[in-house]
């Protein structure tokens, strides 16, 4: 597919969002929603995790794709508790873009959760930008999160995980203790690290009552997955 026609099938596909309950390990309360881009295309919804990664190598049709999801993310938002927005600090870039989400997210500051989440840079690269953007936010006072905590291939920053108020700890943790439960101390430990630190633990791919009863068991602060599919939103 060339740029002309990835960027007409861009423009052109029906957009959703998935409203997926964060809760509360230990009441089930709903505590937020994470709000995750779905594109229709050719009449079947699917996942844009490898769309977005095409979109890396055009960032002005990244930038300009963002700033509509992100405000119908925000628009169609009428649930209850903290909204989680997924960002890739690529589209946080220049100063014109800089300018743009500050002033848009600065509206929403006590409503919303930023996702750091990984971009498409080479490694060296990847690291400086989503370092440069975690103290954008910082000096924001928005509140954020480092997404993906612990997934195979990720990049890992002792800066942002010690400035985000939530460790998103990813699905592969999870896992990796169903086939091997001497994991399950490093799992306590991490926990208890975040804690300390006076952060907060998001657990993904919660997708059994064994994933519940651990993370409870654990003392997870919240939790989010499959297990709790009836709840989520699509609009």
């Amino acid at each position: 597919m060339n740029k002309f026609e990835f960027k007409k099938l861009i423009l052109n596909a029906k957009y959703y969002t998935k409203y997926e309950p964060i809760f509360h390990t230990k009441t089930l309360d709903i505590f937020g929603y994470e709000a995750l881009s779905k594109f229709d295309i050719n009449e079947n919804l699917i996942s844009t995790e490898e769309i977005f990664r095409e979109l890396h190598s055009s960032n002005e049709l990244f930038f300009n794709l963002e700033k509509i999801n992100k405000k119908r993310q925000i628009d169609s938002f009428i649930l209850k508790g903290k909204l989680f927005l997924n960002f890739d600090a690529d589209i946080v870039y220049t100063p014109e873009q800089e300018k743009y989400w500050a002033e848009f997210l600065l509206k929403y500051r006590s409503q919303i959760v930023i996702e750091i989440t990984e971009n498409g840079s080479d490694d060296e690269k990847s690291a400086v930008v989503m370092r440069n953007f975690a103290s954008w936010l910082q000096k924001l006072n928005i509140d954020f999160a480092l997404d993906d905590f612990a997934q195979e291939g990720s990049m890992f920053s002792f800066y942002i995980m010690s400035q985000s108020k939530y460790i998103k700890i990813d699905k592969s943790f999870l896992r990796m203790i169903d086939d091997n439960k001497n994991y399950i101390p490093y799992f306590e430990g991490l926990l208890k690290t975040i804690n300390l630190n006076g952060q907060f633990s998001i657990i993904e791919g919660v997708e059994t009552k064994e994933d519940y009863d651990l993370c409870k068991k654990m003392n997870a602060d919240f939790i989010q997955g499959y297990y709790f599919k009836n709840q989520a939103v699509i609009i």
